[in-house]
């Protein structure tokens, strides 16, 4: 028998041990604040991690991180960092496993997968896209930042209907990067900065979160739907309470139910899937993206059909020319959208101008494997199904 954890054991307890032994938990950004956590995670005993991050290992990071080498770079952070992990875990039976994938690209079911989410991401839109679908889920949701000397972490435990989230702080809106003028889509941006940052406070934010998870599995967690904001140069903390803000759409009252579907997202369709729950559960569902799908744009010079099938969000400015138009295009970002688009943001049984697009295969839409997709009864709003593909 080892004595691995017999300190820990006499400030924690067998009843907080057996809890950190059996919690999966999801990190999602392995940068210097996920190495800090990770790091304190394993030495804890945890180990049944999922490590999310699609970035390389620069140069740049190896003055902050401790779970990268110099032979590491130029490979994925959440590789590297799952195999380090594994050599050092001192769980019985550790199961750590690494993505290369943006979050975004994984399907939805990787949070009900999971006890715990940790976000060590500096997107904007990467934080509030994992904030909402805990939310949805009701997963404790940990997020850290820091920029310099000041650290700020917060805890969203998603027990009630009543917490807030992190919405509450960031707001909506779209930060994936500058937008074209005219087209509103994304344009190439090569000169994107970065938040200076120092080792000590990746330390510190990574210490706070461990520390926090251990408090939460004790019972004893005081930073519930709080941040925790701490400047290193003056050694102030600043403990700030969020109120959850009526007017938010995350919090609007519903009821909802999960749905497996047997339907295969290559060979069935929406309207396969309507159907299938117009059947099961007697009402009419509608699904509404929060976006645009892009079906095909005609090519703004010969006007030749350009098949997208991506939301919006995901489609550069300049895919609005063919490949043999684009190469004699300039200033693309400032010619204005004169062809037309094939798009649409929701789809009902009843509204025949949705035919085409209830007539394409579920894959056509990016759902991904072990994913998640939301509907809406066509007569009371209030009432949803996650139907799980």
């Amino acid at each position: 028998m080892n004595n691995y954890f017999d300190r820990q054991k006499r400030v924690l307890g067998e009843d907080v041990g057996d809890k950190i032994k059996k919690a999966k938990i999801l990190i999602v950004g392995v940068g210097a604040g996920g190495n800090e956590v990770l790091k304190n995670l394993v030495l804890m005993g945890f180990g049944l991690l999922t490590i999310v991050d699609h970035d390389d290992i620069e140069d740049s990071n190896l003055s902050r991180t401790t779970l990268f080498k110099k032979s590491d770079i130029g490979k994925n952070k959440a590789i590297v960092a799952s195999y380090v992990l594994e050599c050092m875990s001192l769980h019985e039976k550790p199961s750590i496993i690494g993505l290369d994938k943006k979050i975004e690209e994984i399907g939805k079911q990787i949070f009900l997968e999971h006890d715990i989410v940790i976000s060590c991401v500096d997107s904007m839109d990467a934080r509030g896209y994992i904030n909402d679908w805990c939310l949805r889920f009701n997963k404790p949701f940990f997020e850290m930042g820091f920029d310099k000397f000041v650290i700020q972490v917060s805890f969203f435990p998603n027990e009630s209907p009543n917490d807030p989230c992190l919405r509450e702080i960031i707001g909506y809106g779209n930060d994936t990067g500058k937008r074209n003028s005219c087209s509103k889509l994304k344009v190439e941006d090569n000169k994107l900065s970065y938040i200076p940052t120092i080792q000590v406070s990746a330390a510190f934010a990574g210490a706070f979160i461990a520390t926090e998870i251990i408090l939460f599995l004790s019972g004893e967690s005081s930073l519930k739907n709080k941040i925790l904001q701490y400047s290193a140069k003056i050694h102030n903390l600043l403990l700030i309470d969020v109120k959850q803000n009526k007017s938010c759409f995350n919090h609007e009252k519903t009821e909802f139910q999960f749905h497996n579907t047997r339907l295969n997202p290559f060979d069935n369709t929406f309207r396969d899937l309507l159907n299938e729950l117009k059947n099961k559960y007697g009402s009419d569902y509608y699904v509404m993206w929060d976006e645009e799908y892009i079906y095909s744009m005609m090519c703004e010079s010969c006007k030749k059909e350009i098949h997208i099938k991506r939301f919006k969000s995901e489609v550069y400015d300049h895919e609005r020319w063919c490949d043999k138009c684009i190469s004699n295009i300039s200033y693309t970002d400032r010619i204005k959208v004169s062809a037309e688009w094939v798009m649409n943001s929701e789809m009902n049984l009843h509204n025949i101008n949705y035919a085409f697009f209830l007539d394409l295969k579920i894959i056509d839409y990016g759902i991904k494997e072990k994913d998640v997709i939301i509907f809406n009864d066509l007569y009371d709003n209030e009432k949803k199904i996650f139907v799980l593909i």
